[in-house]
């Protein structure tokens, strides 16, 4: 009987598992840049209120053990063209971070007098001020607030955020 060859040459088994390995890396990378794109994109698509500058201030601080309570008076102003209900706010106080004045940027927000986790309201065309607290954790230094208006984004019910643009 003849002798037939039952495996491929091992020449051509290394060039087909570099071609594997490499299309595989290249479907992962592609992958985990969609995802990326989306997770960037996703953000952006959601309407969002627009902060009113000039009827938005700072009011005051106070520091407990380990934390520091911020007061803004925020005018917001809803042109979004639908009706945005229950959503949280969440807080970035970009300046007060890099002054050393508190230990990250991020910051909780609720509304002045309630507990962790206040929703807000607001119906399409209205523009309503609210009293807010951010809670961040203080630094302990001799340093005081900036007194700056902190970057503010709306969270949906389902979790999605969109940045509130300053006007």
């Amino acid at each position: 009987m003849d002798d037939v060859k039952t495996t491929a040459d091992p020449g051509k088994k290394k060039v087909l598992r570099r071609i594997g390995i490499l299309c595989t890396g290249a479907a992962v990378l592609l992958a985990l840049l969609v995802i990326g794109i989306r997770l960037l994109n996703g953000n952006s698509n959601r309407p969002a209120p627009v902060l009113v500058a000039d009827k938005s201030h700072y009011e005051m601080f106070e520091v407990r053990t380990g934390e520091v309570l911020l007061s803004y008076q925020i005018t917001l102003r809803n042109e979004t063209g639908e009706d945005l209900n229950d959503f949280a706010l969440r807080a970035m106080l970009q300046q007060d971070y890099k002054s050393g004045y508190i230990l990250s940027p991020a910051a909780s927000v609720r509304q002045w007098g309630q507990n962790a986790g206040t929703t807000f309201s607001l119906p399409d065309g209205q523009t309503r001020t609210f009293d807010l607290t951010l809670t961040a954790q203080y630094f302990r230094n001799d340093k005081s607030p900036s007194k700056a208006l902190p970057e503010l984004y709306i969270v949906y019910p389902d979790g999605s955020e969109g940045k509130i643009e300053t006007r």
